[in-house]
């Protein structure tokens, strides 16, 4: 067989057809003869070129696999990807090889050749290109190839190579175990203030590891666990490591510094709902106690529990809370059970708060039985007002609701026929009560009131949109609901009205039956419902078959009910109706090759509809002729004068034979070049040019110089798709110094994706030397990124330029981190740093993980000098930076002191002290913030309320104070050691401030320790007691007047690490053991924090009682001040 004759027989077959018919010549033709005939394709055009590769991969002889070898460097882009797709998945060349065109291959190919490796498990090719491609291309493209190693290369490499991993989910799924130790050996090393970053960037291969080695995964979360809580990444799998270890991962989010990710590790129902499974009670009641203050997370996972054991769950998360004068959220009351809930509605309706407020008693009286609230919210229904008329009906079916009983449910149905003569706003309340009640509470004997409520609110005067798609909404439960249970009757309701709000505009929509049918359900359904499918048919609506083919989706595909009716709509009169009827038919994959012929039989200008021609595009390619010929024949979706260009995904004509793509192309050609037609559909043409396959730069010129901006703009962006990207390269960087600049330097940075990095400079310097300031600018980076050969050179003489522009300038400092292992970056990043500021600013901003080990200490120096600018704005940034580097620079820490304690430093003093405080808190820096601490207690005071300076040495030792504070809530025990290192040198009262904001509630004797402090004077202590009060949960300083925030109900914690009131609780009966005011003072900011937060409970009532007794006469007073119930 010679290629003329294949070609001539394939070109009429579908592409499926095609496909299998040059599958069949392994085994029609013999070696020799198919040899020929791959040789003959290998000499023509691209797509005979694919053609032989399709050949070739089927065959998989010696001669197929040499020429697939032979094709990996072919000219046409789409050529060689698939001939090194090919070539790796059948071992058709060797490592050598490989390596060898590796060497000069353009980045898209490797990019490509490394994904093929690690697809298809290639270790042996990954191992043995993984040394070239490091030496060549350096580790960040040797890293892409590491997941495809061995677990010994991987073992070995990965220490190496972590800094420049690409992608760390591929890498923990294949070697989660390496992933793992190489995790240990980082986080044991890494400083404190990296974790986080650590977090987020391999938290996804750490959430591959966990099906493998979950424990590990806990090890590492226990040691290194961040404020912020686990990477996003992780969340998903914390149900697992619960699994594995549910008592650990309890321990681990009751820590303290796990407290402030706990609600919203909460919201992740796999965790509720194994915690719940798996912890013993005493557990889970811990973890209730910890979420109690947090109405959203406790109701959260109160609902993971089994109705029947909510009420001890309640009484276990309550325990230690006097609840008789407390209110309950709605939310809260919603989950308990149903007595349960009515007791406390009941006891709530004993409160003054809730008496004293007409609204409130109604509200909580809605949570009472039904057959106790029905007549006190039924004669709120007839009030005046119909505000409140609304809010009444409102309250009455969400009373109804919640008793879940269907006959209680149609006693307050009974009450909606009041809403005959009501206003619209009155009905839209009453509806939206109706849609909240709990599913599956709908019966057929809810229908009769049902269908007066819909007729009354459909023939009022003031129908408004609101109403009409409530009511959609609530009709469709009502049909899910009958479906699902296969109750006819409701289902028979919910049908005729949707029709009747199909006739007043609305839309049959009835939500997905997929999720809430059982598996073969749809089959009764659709045959039940056949009579109203064919009523809909004779009138030539099929609003109810569109509804149920969306609603049940795939598992209507094989429902010939449902088909039938959808064929009957492709004979609509209208053409909307067809145009969705052509949409449903055509969605069964197994029947839609068949299918579409019929559409096109029944209207050959259907072709012209995107769904059709989707098919015909992707596998009725033997029916495309008429559509890339432009003649298609007129009908209702088309007219003959009009040339229908259609939209092409670029994948689509991969599959079309040579004549339909050039079909195809000279139909583009045609509207591009067609001046009655818009200018955006011929620059949309002129796109669509750069998608066909082996397509030609040359296609696309004519376009370059077109004078419509959109046209050149399209074809700019167009020629970087072609089948020869490189090909354009240099018309692309002409236009980089134009207009069209934006476009031109995206396209050019694809296309050189495409060139061989050698070819590269002599394209590129041309414009290096002689281009504006945009293209040289693109041309550094480009050079840089694609690591031609000699770049360092290049950059460096484009550097040494005399007169050189400072934002080409400014792009080559930015390249030169990319070469941080050639002395020519090392050298252009230090003379930056010494230079202006926008090339200083461009050395900073490199993380240190992303770094090459080696290269950090260099690095961190360069930050460091930054840091010692005489420009303020570079030394601010660079301080900001220095923390991340500190531990590879000695000097680092003592550049941050200095600028913290240097009085004449006025810009960036404050980001040096967040920076110290960061760097002692990691342990880097705790001597020399101790010492400018030191330093600035014993300094003189240079200003005395100045007009522009007052105080400064204490202003900083305020905000030293307050850093140090901020960050021993964030961290509490690697805080210590820092607050001890400060506490014998900081001035009181700022010592006893420290202390107060820091106070360790869960040791004894930190309370006494603080009140024998020699505070100073009667506002200090206040100022002190204040602090106290705001760290035991109180919401104001106590020094403001306590009085006036003390409430009987309790209070939301004001930050994470707020104690439990009975711990608090023997601190404060110590201190008011005491006869010193300081004790005194502490006690009742004590009471006043934790009693409101305990109900006011006896203990706390006692002590407040005892205070009030003091011997001091200000303790007396100031415990007066405190009440337990406002009038």
């Amino acid at each position: 067989m010679h290629a003329d004759e294949l070609l001539a027989e394939i070109e009429p077959l579908t592409y499926r057809a095609r496909c299998a018919r040059l599958a069949g010549l392994r085994t029609r033709l013999d070696p020799a003869e198919r040899a020929r005939l791959l040789g003959e394709l290998g000499e023509r055009g691209a797509y005979e070129r694919s053609l032989g590769l399709f050949i070739a991969a089927a065959a998989r002889d010696e001669a197929a696999l040499d020429h697939i070898a032979a094709a990996v460097g072919d000219a046409d882009a789409d050529v060689a990807a698939t001939a090194i797709g090919a070539a790796v998945r059948l071992g058709a060349t060797d490592a050598t090889a490989l390596a060898a065109f590796l060497r000069d291959a353009p980045a898209e190919s490797r990019a490509l050749l490394y994904r093929t490796v690690r697809r298809h498990r290639r270790a042996d090719l990954a191992e043995s290109l993984l040394g070239p491609v490091r030496d060549r291309w350096g580790d960040r493209e040797a890293a892409a190839l590491l997941p495809a190693c061995g677990a010994e290369a991987v073992d070995r490499l990965l220490p190496e190579l972590s800094y420049a991993v690409p992608n760390w989910s591929t890498l923990g799924y294949l070697h989660p175990r390496s992933m793992l130790d190489q995790a240990e050996r980082e986080l044991a090393q890494l400083p404190r203030q990296l974790r986080r970053g650590w977090w987020t960037s391999r938290g996804p291969g750490l959430a591959e590891a966990v099906r493998h080695f979950p424990l590990r995964v806990i090890g590492l979360l226990e040691g290194y666990w961040e404020p912020t809580g686990p990477s996003s990444a992780l969340v998903p799998k914390l149900g697992v490591l619960i699994a594995a270890a549910p008592e650990r991962m309890c321990d681990l989010l009751l820590r303290p510094d796990a407290r402030p990710s706990l609600g919203r590790l909460l919201r992740a129902r796999s965790v509720r709902e194994r915690l719940v499974r798996l912890l013993p009670e005493p557990r889970l009641a811990e973890l209730l106690r910890a979420v109690r203050e947090d109405d959203a997370a406790l109701v959260l996972l109160l609902r993971a529990f089994p109705p029947a054991r909510r009420e001890p769950v309640f009484d276990a998360a309550m325990a230690g809370i006097d609840l008789s004068a407390r209110e309950l959220a709605p939310a809260v009351l919603d989950v308990l059970p149903l007595a349960r809930r009515g007791r406390e509605a009941h006891r709530m309706l004993g409160l003054r708060k809730v008496a004293d407020d007409p609204w409130r008693i109604l509200e909580v009286t809605a949570f009472l039985p039904y057959e106790q609230a029905a007549d006190t919210l039924r004669e709120v229904t007839r009030r005046a007002d119909a505000e409140e008329r609304g809010r009444g009906y409102e309250l009455l079916i969400a009373c109804a609701g919640r008793g879940r009983d269907p006959e209680i449910f149609s006693d307050a149905l009974g009450s909606l026929a009041r809403l005959r003569n009501e206003q619209d706003p009155v009905r839209q309340r009453a509806l939206r009560a109706l849609t909240a009640v709990p599913p599956g509470l709908l019966r057929a004997g809810h229908t009769a009131a049902l269908g007066r409520f819909v007729e009354d609110a459909l023939n009022a005067r003031d129908l408004s949109h609101q109403t009409v798609h409530a009511l959609s909404r609530l009709v469709a439960s009502a049909f899910r609901q009958g479906a699902s249970r296969g109750d006819r009757d409701l289902t028979a309701f919910a049908l005729d009205a949707l029709g009747t709000l199909a006739d007043r505009g609305s839309g049959v929509l009835i939500g997905r039956l997929d999720d809430c049918l059982r598996r073969g359900d749809e089959h009764a359904l659709v045959r039940g419902l056949v009579p109203w499918l064919e009523r809909d048919s004779a009138r030539d609506e099929f609003r109810l078959t569109f509804a149920l083919a969306t609603a049940l989706g795939r598992r209507g595909d094989d429902v010939p009910e449902l088909q039938a009716a959808l064929e009957s709509a492709l004979h609509a009169k209208r053409d909307s109706v067809i145009t969705r009827a052509i949409e449903h038919w055509l969605r069964p994959s197994r029947t839609r090759a068949e299918r579409v012929e019929h559409v096109i039989g029944v209207d050959r200008s259907s072709v012209v509809l995107p769904t059709v021609f989707r098919v015909l595009a992707t596998e009725r390619t033997d029916l495309l002729g008429s559509v890339l010929s432009g003649d298609i024949p007129g009908g209702r979706f088309w007219r003959r004068s009009i040339t229908f260009v259609p939209y092409v995904a670029r994948p689509w004509p991969r599959r079309w034979t040579a004549a339909q793509r050039a079909a195809y192309l000279r139909l583009l050609h045609r509207a591009a070049t067609d001046r009655s037609v818009p200018e955006r559909e011929r620059a949309r043409a002129v796109r669509l040019i750069g998608d066909v396959p082996s397509t030609s730069a040359d296609e696309l010129r004519r376009y370059l110089r077109a004078r419509e901006p959109l046209v050149r703009r399209a074809a700019l962006t167009a020629a970087a798709w072609t089948a020869s990207p490189r090909s354009v390269l240099g018309d692309l960087l002409a236009h980089v110094t134009g207009d069209d600049a934006h476009v031109a330097a995206y396209a050019a940075t694809r296309a050189a994706r495409f060139t061989p990095p050698s070819a590269l400079p002599a394209a590129l310097a041309p414009v290096l030397a002689e281009g504006k300031i945009t293209a040289r600018k693109e041309a550094v980076r480009l050079i840089a990124h694609h690591r031609v050969p000699d770049a360092g050179g290049i950059l460096a003489q484009a550097w040494d330029r005399e007169g050189q522009h400072r934002d080409v300038r400014t792009a080559i400092v930015s390249a030169a981190r990319q070469l941080l292992d050639l002395p020519v970056g090392e050298r252009i990043l230090t003379e930056a740093v010494a230079g202006s500021r926008d090339l200083a600013r461009q050395v900073l901003g490199a993380a240190p993980l992303t770094v090459e080990p080696r290269h950090r200490a260099r690095y961190a120096g360069l930050v460091v000098n930054a840091a010692r600018s005489a420009d303020p704005a570079v030394r601010g940034e660079a301080l900001g930076w220095l923390p991340s580097w500190a531990s590879w620079s000695p000097e680092a820490t003592g550049t941050l002191a200095a600028r913290f304690q240097d009085l004449t430093e006025t810009a960036t003093w404050r980001i040096a002290l967040d920076g110290l405080v960061t760097c002692a808190m990691s342990g880097d820096a705790g001597t020399e913030l101790r010492n400018a601490v030191a330093a600035l207690a014993t300094a003189d005071e240079p200003a005395d309320a100045e007009p522009e300076r007052d105080l400064p040495v204490a202003q900083r030792l305020d905000a030293a104070v307050t850093a140090l504070a901020r960050a021993a809530r964030a961290d509490r025990d690697h805080a210590d050691p820092v607050l001890a290192a400060v506490d014998d040198v900081l001035p009181e009262p700022l010592g006893a401030l420290l202390a107060a904001s820091t106070l360790r509630w869960d040791r004894p004797g930190t309370l006494a320790a603080l009140l024998d402090r020699p505070i100073g004077s009667a506002f200090a202590i206040a100022e002190v007691a204040g602090v106290l009060t705001r760290r035991a949960g109180g919401t104001e300083a106590f020094a403001d007047g306590p009085a006036r925030y003390a409430r009987a109900a309790g209070t939301v914690p004001s930050s994470a690490d707020t104690p439990d009131p009975a711990d608090v609780l023997p601190h404060a009966t110590a201190a008011a053991g005491r006869d010193d005011l300081v004790a005194g003072a502490a006690a009742v900011a004590l009471v006043q924090a934790c009693g409101p937060r305990a109900g006011w409970s006896a203990p706390w009532r006692g002590l407040l009682r005892r205070l009030r007794t003091h011997p001091h006469p200000d303790v007396s007073y100031l415990a007066r001040r405190v009440r337990t119930a406002t009038e």
